[in-house]
């Protein structure tokens, strides 16, 4: 895939999304990237090769990425996209910001709805745990995520609508 960030670092972020081309979203990132977790405000990951590693995991559990909207200045970017995780859908949005040499300084992420981001947490966690190397670690990341995606899973099927008011006729 060829990128033109000159043209635009958010388009050129988008189309290596939508193709899964960890290389061309790369080319898109500053050296000294921080990409901040829509799971924990404890966790960034900073530097291309650690946004590397972390879109690897990504783009192996995702599929039908497609970005909606693209909205801002040459600066800031807003950018809205929906993908799939098994059978659950995802809505994310990502703020963009880009530096003074044209490369994508710093990605904000949100994950909607609950069950997606705790279902993302499940996949992603144990695969982002083995590039780590600690023995173990996938694991134990896999036991304390994947209760949390079911109950999440089972909120939302269950108790939500009979939580959710009827619509009235009009």
């Amino acid at each position: 895939m060829t990128v033109h960030i000159q043209d635009s670092p958010a388009a050129a972020y988008r189309r290596a999304g939508e193709a899964h081309d960890v290389d061309a979203l790369v080319a898109t990132l500053a050296d000294d990237v921080v990409f901040r977790s829509p799971l924990t405000a404890n966790a960034a990951f900073h530097g291309k090769e650690q946004v590397r590693e972390l879109f690897s995991v990504v783009f192996g559990a995702l599929s039908d990425l497609r970005y909606h909207k693209d909205v801002g200045d040459e600066r800031t970017r807003a950018l809205t996209a929906t993908a799939r995780l098994g059978r659950q859908e995802i809505h994310e949005a990502a703020l963009v910001e880009v530096g003074e040499d044209g490369l994508i300084k710093e990605i904000t992420m949100w994950i909607r709805p609950l069950p997606g981001l705790t279902a993302m947490m499940a996949a992603l966690g144990p695969g982002l745990a083995r590039a780590t190397g600690k023995p173990g670690l996938p694991w134990l990341v896999a036991a304390a995520v994947k209760p949390l995606a079911a109950m999440t899973r089972f909120g939302d099927r269950t108790l939500v609508p009979l939580l959710t008011p009827r619509r009235h006729p009009r």
